[in-house]
């Protein structure tokens, strides 16, 4: 199933198009690109994707559509919008006028930069975060250092990697979720990244329950108190949406998809895919195809 996912390293040459010789691809953990760059060139609409990398997409000018999971969101100058590695993710539209930047980094980048605690309230970030003016050109002005040193002819590591640091602890500040979390919403939180990880070879709440190191009954009541549903349920609606990404990206048959996610009964996953997506995987592909 890891297979499928999309890698930094292949973010330009999958979603835009060809000839960009005006854009500088560079191999480092952290990868940064002014809007100004990509918004004219993306081939959109983007079908769902598996992020191989966290997102970072600060916007100063313009606007964009956004699908995170099952929700779809405007997102409109100025704001930050935050997608983490595992998630599912697709981009409707975007304003060719759009600027800002556009920062991917690798799952090893972030777990060297952050503490696990900074890593969890990132985590904890709503998707969608709207600035305010003053707060949107400052960080604007640490994205443009972090543009500078990394494009540098001799990035210094220790460097650009403080620097993004700076404005994930920015990010952190402006969300309110520098407050410290209370255990069960660490538990929720680390329980549903997990999931995003793992869910293609274990859908057993007993799993999760041991990898956390907690009872069975301890993690349901965690996951029902922050997200408002069953631990079963956000198994089920990740896996679902990682199938979006397969009818999307393949041409693999439902059934074998609905193996390939290891639902036993494809008309079963069928059934599911109905009742949490609201059609068919059938009209779904079918939607997609028409929109090309």
């Amino acid at each position: 199933m890891h297979n499928n996912k999309v890698n930094a390293d292949e973010f330009v040459s999958k979603f835009m198009e060809s000839g960009l010789q005006h854009l500088t691809y560079i191999q480092t953990p952290i990868k940064i690109f002014a809007l100004k760059d990509i918004a004219p060139y993306l081939r959109t609409p983007i079908p769902p994707i598996f992020f191989g990398y966290h997102l970072l997409i600060h916007l100063t000018k313009g606007c964009f559509r956004h699908q995170l999971e099952a929700k779809s969101f405007m997102v409109n100058a100025p704001a930050i919008v935050i997608a983490n590695y595992g998630h599912i993710t697709a981009i409707d539209q975007v304003d060719k006028s759009a600027e800002g930047y556009c920062v991917l980094i690798k799952e090893q980048a972030m777990t060297s930069i952050l503490r696990e605690q900074e890593i969890l309230n990132i985590l904890n970030i709503v998707p969608l975060l709207e600035l305010k003016k003053v707060d949107s050109q400052e960080l604007n002005i640490l994205l443009d250092l972090l543009y500078k040193e990394i494009y540098d002819e001799h990035p210094y590591t220790q460097y650009y990697e403080s620097i993004f640091k700076t404005v994930l602890l920015k990010l952190i500040k402006l969300s309110d979720a520098n407050n410290s979390l209370l255990r069960n919403q660490e538990i929720a939180i680390a329980f549903k990244q997990l999931v995003h990880l793992d869910f293609h070879k274990e859908k057993s709440v007993t799993y999760y329950a041991d990898k956390l190191a907690v009872s069975t009954n301890y993690l349901n009541r965690c996951v029902s108190s922050v997200f408002k549903k069953s631990t079963k349920q956000i198994i089920l609606e990740v896996a679902i949406m990682h199938s979006e990404f397969l009818l999307a990206e393949t041409n693999k048959t439902i059934a074998n998809i609905a193996y390939e996610l290891e639902f036993e009964d494809p008309s079963y996953f069928a059934r599911l895919f109905k009742k949490i997506v609201g059609i068919t995987p059938t009209k779904y592909r079918s939607n997609l195809k028409s929109q090309l």
